[in-house]
This record gives structure tokens, C-alpha cells and sequence, in this order.
């Protein structure tokens, strides 16, 4: 069960294979480390939605159904948690993420799913999120050795996959689209909260021209005729930071 060519052989797959479809890597994961099941998710969270750029997974129908049974509104606010995440979330922790996952966890617990599940939380663009979980139906003492043994590499993996994803992908268009700078980003996130730029320059402890300044600099790099047009495709690319006050 922890051989380290597992590993490199996986690593060899991403890095030499390109006219594969992205889910054979998951069930290869799926395959190579004895899983119960994958799923990966690079996706715009906020209060108003989520707008999913890539989903899949290797669920068999005996899991999936119970999952779509699930609080649409918690699960989106624990999926932005995992995908912001410093480090790994074990499903048993998820009570000590937030309410949500609290919830989550309880009702998780009465769901004929896998024993146990990690989430490894992936650096996006555009101010997505995204996440790597697996699952498996390992006892506790087998799966704390798993994790001990394998974290790291199903981590360094899953990252080596979704970099790959997002290059092949989304080359094109995140070239064509300008980074918003960060006071770019925070003054339309008050923006969208209906701050007035005294309000925002307020806020931010910086003068009302500036403001403007950089909300005009926000709407020229969204191509954006006004700031409700501005704050709106900010939304739709996720580029507003999930704790923007919406």
C-alpha cells in the first residue's frame, strides 16, 4: 500500500502524457493508491453563487446520490472554506472549520459514504478556489498511516494535475485578462457592498481620489463602461475575494 513509485510513476503520467482526457488522472489516483473515490473542483465561490469552472469525480452512483441530497448553501460555503485552507482538512476536522462544516460533518455522518476523506486545497487564478479530495473506507489506524505516508506526494500531485489543467485550459483567456492589483480588488469589494468612494476611502484609510483612481484603473482592465458593470463581471470571473462583505 506505500510504494513509493506509486508516486513517480503518476508524476511521469502528467508529465508526459497531453492528449488524455484530465479525469483518467483521477481514476488513476484512484487506481494507484487503493481509493474509494476522487474529486476535483476549480470554482468562483461567493454569497451570490458558485460558478464552476471544472468538476469531476469517481464516485460510483451509491455515493453521489446521498451527496446531491446534501444543503446546496452549506456545502458551497464549506467547499469555499477547503479551497481556502491553509493546509489538508481531514472530513473528521471539518466540525472545527466552521459552522458549516459542523453541520456538514453531522449529516455526512448518516450518509452511506466512505469512512474517511481529505481535502487538499489548490493555489487558483481569477480568485478561484479549488480542491483535491479523496476518500476511502480505511479504519482510523490505516488511514492516519496513509496520510503520514502519502500526504505529501497526493498534495505535490494534485497541484502538479490542476497547474497543468489551468495552463492548458485557461491559457488563452488569462492572458487576455489583467491582475487586478489588490487595493484594485478591495475597493470593489466595498463596491459591491454599496460603499460610496468617501465610505470606501474611509474604510481602506486612503483619500476619495484614490479610490476613484483605482476603480477607474478596475474598470479599464475589465473593460467596463461602470463600476455596477465592473463589480459584476468581478463577481462572474471571482475575482472579489470570498470575504468580501456581499
Amino acid at each position: 500500500m506505500f510504494d513509493d513509485n506509486i508516486y513517480f510513476n503518476l508524476l511521469d503520467w502528467l508529465e508526459t502524457t497531453t492528449s488524455a482526457k484530465w479525469t483518467d488522472f483521477l481514476n488513476r489516483l484512484q487506481t494507484s493508491y487503493n481509493l474509494s473515490g476522487c474529486l476535483y473542483m476549480d470554482a468562483s465561490i461567493t454569497s451570490a453563487g458558485a460558478l464552476v469552472y471544472r468538476y469531476g469525480h469517481t464516485f460510483d452512483q451509491q455515493a453521489k446520490d446521498p451527496i446531491l441530497m446534501l444543503d446546496a448553501p452549506v456545502l458551497r460555503n464549506v467547499l469555499s472554506q477547503l479551497s481556502r485552507a491553509m493546509e489538508p482538512v481531514d472530513m473528521h476536522d471539518l466540525a472545527q472549520l466552521s459552522e458549516e462544516g459542523l453541520l456538514l460533518r453531522s449529516k455526512l455522518r448518516d450518509l452511506p459514504l466512505p469512512r474517511q476523506a481529505v481535502s487538499y486545497p489548490l493555489l487558483s487564478v481569477d480568485g478561484r478556489g479549488a480542491i483535491l479530495a479523496i476518500a476511502s473506507n480505511a479504519c482510523e489506524e490505516e488511514w492516519r498511516r496513509f496520510r503520514r505516508c502519502h500526504d505529501r506526494d497526493v498534495h505535490l500531485l494534485a497541484g502538479k494535475f490542476h497547474a497543468g489543467l489551468v495552463k492548458r485550459c485557461d491559457g488563452t483567456r488569462l492572458g487576455g485578462v489583467p491582475t487586478l492589483t489588490r487595493r484594485e480588488q478591495e475597493t470593489l469589494r466595498w463596491t459591491a457592498a454599496g460603499k460610496s468612494y468617501w465610505e470606501t476611502a474611509v474604510i481602506l484609510g486612503i483619500s476619495e481620489r484614490t479610490v476613484r483612481y483605482f476603480m477607474a484603473n478596475a474598470r479599464t482592465k475589465l473593460d467596463a463602461v461602470s463600476n455596477t458593470q465592473a463589480v459584476a463581471k468581478a463577481l462572474q470571473r471571482g475575482l472579489i475575494p470570498p470575504e468580501a462583505p456581499l
